[in-house]
């Protein structure tokens, strides 16, 4: 077997990396040694969740905390909890309850460090506290599952991963990273990685251990150097998609910039709910989920179960209800016969029936729960690539959506000219990957810039060529205001590290400190800040020297692609003390 570390390097001075993937629906983490990755690189310990009668991979991503805001409990044991507490007419209206709450960070352009997120009952607090505890309850519990296996781990010991989705932006970033640290994670003990990256890197590795093609040959076998990939992370609240080459040191090179959309298995759940929904009414729903909260996550785990089983060889599909959601609809609706009620929707009238309490759901109209959000993703795709003309030849499906057999089917249909590969345990290929990464970081060989990255810059006026409205006069100079002074372009190949920087003079000389800001723009060229399609990504104050001469002030403005993330780093030098100042002075979030 080959050395995992063959064209990269380790963390040398890590013996742990501990993977956190804080996902949509489901959370989880998993870790490995050092040593073990050296010797077998797919050695990685997970944690068993108590689901009911089931154990999972992965916990809910549900927080409970209580009235003065501490954690009171996580994952599965929340939601029971929870449950219970509504169940026994608990103050429960006093606690705050948190679900499916990640994709308050999706395109968020307006997330700043007070914003706010409500509870189950409407209770408004800080989202970044609700990250945060939820961040260190996982922290805890990873720390604790590695006392358990080895004596006087210290923990400074553990380099850590957090992934995030590919689409996010800089600021939702920024966000997570800052919640980590708030729940205890060392600034230099973390690393930020991208959801179908680090799943990429997890298929990479299979080569090693199982075989992934019917004629026998492994997924590398066949992806020779410059064989092109295109990976699909289909999480519960977000698809993240990424293009791929594998290159000659066996490191990966991004094609494309990442895409995607607020599609995932979640949608499918909402899908559910709302079927259910059009059957009883709103207000059924709406009371059922109240009253009998226990009830409600019953049946959402029912319906898990079934939406992950299903296959397109099933027959009808038997979902079991709760009695309670029964006896209410026919108390609400007047009626001694749930037939009756099911009977007056024209749309479901003699298909969906209810027998041994169970929903009998047929074959059509359950898929037609999941193809909305399938056709979207398979549209989305379509249009990058006839749009970019992205040439691959291997589709890598990730992601707990990925196990879905109607997903599988759905792109082995439309793209029957691709070979569709979906790892095994295709759900945990994130956060296997998270862990491979954190001890390879610079497996990662180029990526490529999301947006166009600049800073605003004031040049001299030039007649015919800067609109008069832009024209501004500063110590008796015509300039131009707001110009887009370009740094990165939207597709750049970028490679970690990558720097570049500028010498500016600073015009006004009577304040005391500098604003420097970034903006992107989703533009190749744009001229101007204050362009339709540019917006203000964050700022970086500096403090100008208090004793100086009439004469102009020099700096000089650089900026840093993560040499082993793909954060974006800001600096400035102030060239007559020779000062520089860096990310603890820039802002991404009070913007």
């Amino acid at each position: 077997m080959a050395s995992a570390s063959v064209g990269v390097v380790p963390r040398q001075h890590r013996l742990f990396v501990a993977a956190i993937d804080f996902g949509t629906t489901y959370s989880g983490y998993a870790f490995s040694t050092k040593d073990d990755w050296e010797k077998e690189p797919l050695k990685i310990f997970f944690n068993n969740w108590n689901a009911g009668n089931l154990l999972s991979r992965k916990a809910s991503t549900t927080l409970l905390l209580k009235p003065d805001k501490s954690l009171s409990s996580f994952g599965y044991d929340a939601e029971t909890k929870y449950a219970d507490m509504i169940e026994d007419k608990e103050n429960f209206e006093d606690y705050y309850y948190f679900h499916c709450f990640k994709m308050l960070l999706h395109n968020n352009k307006k997330l700043r460090r007070d914003t706010e997120i409500k509870d189950a009952t409407g209770k408004p607090l800080k989202a970044m506290h609700v990250f945060s505890q939820s961040i260190k309850f996982l922290r805890q519990k990873l720390f604790e599952s590695l006392e358990e296996k080895f004596t006087d781990i210290q923990k400074d010991d553990i380099h850590y991963v957090l992934t995030v989705p590919a689409i996010w932006d800089d600021n939702a970033k920024q966000f997570m990273r800052e919640a980590a640290v708030k729940a205890g994670i060392l600034e230099k003990q973390l690393s930020l990685a991208l959801e179908p990256e680090t799943a990429s890197i997890y298929c990479q590795q299979l080569q090693q251990t199982r075989q992934t093609d019917e004629g026998g040959a492994s997924f590398l076998d066949v992806a020779e150097t410059g064989t092109r990939f295109m990976v699909v992370d289909l999480g519960g609240g977000t698809t993240d998609i990424t293009f791929q080459e594998r290159c000659i040191d066996g490191k990966l090179r991004e094609i494309h910039r990442p895409m995607g959309g607020p599609w995932g298995g979640r949608n499918i759940n909402e899908a559910f709910f709302a079927f259910i929904e059009e059957i009883f009414k709103e207000d059924v729903l709406d009371k059922f989920k109240k009253v009998y909260m226990d009830d409600y996550l019953h049946m959402e785990r029912q319906f898990e179960t079934k939406k992950r089983a299903f296959t397109s060889e099933s027959g009808v599909v038997k979902i079991p209800f709760p009695l309670s959601l029964i006896e209410l609809a026919k108390a609400i609706w007047k009626t001694d016969s749930v037939d009756e009620i099911m009977n007056k929707n024209s749309k479901y009238a003699g298909k969906v029936k209810t027998e041994t309490q169970k929903f009998h759901i047929p074959k059509d109209v359950f898929i037609s729960l999941f193809l909305p959000t399938v056709d979207n993703i398979i549209a989305h795709i379509q249009k990058i690539v006839e749009d970019n003309s992205v040439s691959f030849n291997y589709i890598l499906l990730v992601g707990g959506f990925a196990e879905c057999n109607i997903v599988q089917k759905r792109f082995d249909d439309t793209f029957n000219d691709k070979k569709v590969i979906i790892p095994e345990e295709a759900g945990l290929a994130v956060l296997k990957g998270a862990v491979l990464y954190g001890h390879m970081p610079q497996i990662i060989a180029t990526r490529v810039a999301r947006h166009t990255y600049g800073i605003e810059s004031y040049p001299k006026f030039v007649d015919g060529k800067h609109p008069v409205s832009k024209r501004v006069v500063i110590d008796g100079v015509a300039r131009c205001k707001d110009v887009f002074f370009k740094y990165v372009t939207i597709g750049q190949e970028i490679t970690p590290g990558y720097k570049l920087s500028q010498d500016f003079q600073i015009l006004n000389l009577e304040n005391n400190t500098l604003e420097c800001t970034i903006f992107a723009s989703w533009e190749k060229n744009p001229k101007f800040i204050t362009d339709e399609s540019c917006f203000k990504l964050g700022t970086l104050t500096v403090p100008l020297p208090k004793q100086r001469s009439s004469e102009p002030l020099n700096i000089e403005e650089r900026m840093v692609f993560g040499e082993t993330d793909h954060e974006l780093h800001f600096f400035v030098r102030d060239k007559i003390n020779n000062r520089t100042y860096d990310g603890d002075f820039f802002n991404l979030l009070d913007n």
